[in-house]
């Protein structure tokens, strides 16, 4: 009777497995294409160098390496690219999670069935496409790429085989502009002329195209419980996409860096959208730091699955820990598992506890270390005092304190004329903060509305602030300075293990509801534009496992700071800025009305354990009675200071007293 019982379950398992299919699985396909044939007319990329990065990202979340299908340069033409992308459709199964990544130069070509607004379609140029702009050789030429229509047929495929719960993700490094070039270090993932034939009205193109990259398939039906799709793509249609350099100065795409970077520490419920809004962060601020003069990116999200929570939820928070390398280290130095990725940086002290350490707060280390080199995924570091247990027991390896440095400001005065350069030399002659480079993140130069001098960014040519006068170098100092502590603040990110939250900016309706409609109108491609005179309303949501005191500040494209909350303005105190675990707080009584400049805006959220209130050090307003013995956050801003001679602190910021991360969108004229 046993017997038979044993077997009556295994029928059930049996019979449930072929009911149901095999189990989640997370699958992926990349594709890098870098050394493209000379007689292809596509220049070099350093497409390869992505692939070490998306495959640790996707590691790091589980993906098997089996099931990590690589195609590089010669394996990657048209044919081979769509049997893999055949392969893929055939070993998923129901539920999975499937990842596309494409690395590769990308480019427009005359729209063959008319679904297409400035009668361009998007390809992916295969490692056997040919570049030409002869026109009567269109049909030959057009016949190598791999259009945008075909891959979302692919994708729907995908989709209804993988159904409701399952999960595609496609991630696009390519370029799609017709725009020209005119040199510049940073290489364009693409960027030549469209394709087209005798035949192609011109005026066509000239119609923006709303839409990012790759369209759904109209030629193959979507099933009802298909499983939803997210593309994100690293530049729009019309624009360019630049590579950049990682951490160790090797060239990377833009978007593989951000994605592989991003998903590499993932704290609390996450929705494609807020991964969105994380990846955009970093890939603006690495493009930023050497663009191609022409290259003005935007990264774009798209599908019907953007607000729901990543990987269906199936995802790893990631425990911010790493393991020693044990035989490459000894007991002075190890080498850790961790690199710059991770968010390691040469400078950064290391705590080594307990392998049964879960949450190293409050808990003291068995021992300290500082990193002395920082690759991509490993890290030495060189230990405080010798300790041969150390290689020996296993142990946790814990990013304690970051170190920020204390980078100078790389200057221009190339487009000045030789009497205000030289006045100019004089002005900051001694000051420590800026050195003079072509390779800048800033320039001095004339707005065309007025004679008086003006900062620039050289990647958008937007201005940091104008009307500066040669002649009163106390002002021009100030503004450097300001700027300094600008994109110090905003570059920091770190996590403190069990803080993390949700920070929406939504509008709201007559009743006081949330007005989803007008969110979503606002939302342009994942990212939400605000115009003149809007009014949003802040909702926060804690998603980690510990309550937290959150304080918002607001990081004006001009370098301006200005306290959002607490605000005494508001009456909004630092004890109403405490959210409970699992808890939410709405502020629907304090609208933030929407204000110039114009651009790029960042909302820097800080998050803390204990209480604090960033807008005293804002405004210099500290209240009788507060403590006087300064937080990590509050360290933050004071480190953020720069002295006359154009010098600040910058130091090590410990990691584990605080969250910190940005908030970005966009203001434009009403």
């Amino acid at each position: 009777m046993e017997i038979l019982k044993k077997i009556f379950s295994l029928f059930l398992i049996f019979s449930f497995v072929l009911a149901h299919g095999q189990a989640q699985t997370k699958r992926a396909l990349i594709i890098a294409i870098g050394n493209y044939p000379a007689e292809s007319g596509w220049d070099y990329l350093n497409c390869l160098n992505d692939v070490p990065v998306i495959q640790g990202a996707l590691l790091k979340q589980n993906f098997l390496p089996a099931n990590i299908t690589v195609l590089t340069d010669a394996q990657a033409t048209r044919k081979g690219i769509i049997d893999a992308l055949d392969q893929l459709i055939s070993k998923s199964g129901k539920d999975d999670i499937v990842v596309f990544h494409v690395s590769s130069h990308g480019e427009q070509m005359e729209d063959d069935n008319g679904d297409e607004a400035d009668g361009l379609d998007e390809c992916i140029v295969p490692y056997d496409a040919i570049y030409s702009n002869d026109k009567a050789a269109f049909a030959k030429v057009a016949a190598s790429y791999l259009r945008d229509d075909l891959i979302g047929e692919k994708i729907t495929l995908l989709r209804n085989k993988l159904g409701r719960q399952g999960d595609v993700l496609v991630t696009i490094d390519a370029c799609h502009s017709a725009s020209g070039t005119r040199g510049g270090r940073a290489k364009v993932r693409g960027g030549r002329a469209p394709i087209v034939s005798a035949g192609f009205d011109d005026r066509k193109s000239k119609a923006k195209d709303s839409v990012a990259v790759f369209k759904e398939s109209n030629n193959i039906k979507l099933n009802e419980d298909a499983a939803s799709f997210v593309l994100i793509s690293a530049a729009l249609a019309q624009e360019l996409n630049c590579e950049c350099y990682d951490d160790q100065r090797k060239a990377i795409g833009s978007l593989s860096y951000a994605f592989g970077k991003t998903l590499g520490s993932l704290k609390g419920a996450v929705t494609y959208r807020t991964l969105f809004n994380r990846i955009n962060d970093l890939l603006q601020q690495k493009v930023s730091e050497k663009p191609h003069p022409n290259c003005k990116q935007n990264p774009a999200l798209e599908g019907d699955g953007i607000d729901r929570e990543f990987f269906g939820g199936r995802y790893l928070q990631q425990a911010a820990f790493f393991s020693i390398n044990k035989s490459k280290s000894n007991s002075s130095v190890v080498e850790i598992s961790g690199g710059t990725i991770a968010g390691i940086t040469v400078g950064s002290v290391i705590s080594f506890y307990p392998d049964n350490v879960l949450d190293p707060a409050g808990k003291t280390p068995i021992l300290k270390g500082k990193v002395t080199a920082a690759q991509n995924f490993t890290s030495t570091v060189k230990l405080e005092k010798p300790n041969p247990s150390i290689i020996k027991s296993p142990v946790k390896a814990f990013i304690s304190e970051v170190s920020y440095g204390t980078a100078k400001i790389k200057l221009s005065l190339d487009s000045l004329d030789n009497i205000s350069k030289e006045k100019m030399l004089k002005n900051l002659k001694g000051f420590q903060l800026v050195e003079m480079s072509s390779d800048c993140e800033l320039y001095f130069g004339r707005p065309p509305s007025s004679g008086k001098l003006a900062l620039f960014f050289p990647a958008s040519g937007d201005m940091f602030t104008d009307t500066l006068d040669a002649d009163n170098p106390t002002v021009i100092k100030n503004v450097l300075k300001r700027y300094d502590r600008y994109r110090y603040l905003k570059g920091l990110r770190f996590d403190e293990p069990g803080l993390s939250a949700n920070v929406e900016l939504v509008f709201l309706d007559q009743n006081g509801g949330i007005d989803s409609s007008k969110i979503r109108e606002r939302t342009k491609l994942g990212q939400l534009v605000l115009k003149e005179g809007d009014v949003v309303n802040l909702k926060i949501t804690n998603t980690g496992s510990k309550p937290f005191y959150i304080n918002i500040v607001d990081i004006q494209p001009d370098g301006i700071i200005n306290p959002i909350i607490p605000n005494k303005g508001l009456k909004i105190t630092a004890d109403d800025c405490k959210v409970e675990v699992s808890n939410l707080l709405f502020f629907k009584e304090n609208g933030i009305t929407i204000y110039p400049p114009y651009g790029k805006e960042t909302f820097k959220v800080f998050l803390s354990s204990g209480k604090i209130d960033l807008e005293e050090m804002l405004t210099g307003n500290k209240q009788t009675g507060t403590r006087s013995i300064l937080s990590n956050m509050e360290k933050i801003f004071k480190d953020a200071e720069v002295n006359e001679m154009g010098t600040r602190g910058g130091g090590n910021i410990n990691t584990q007293n605080g969250t910190i991360f940005n908030l970005n969108f966009t203001i434009v004229p009403k």
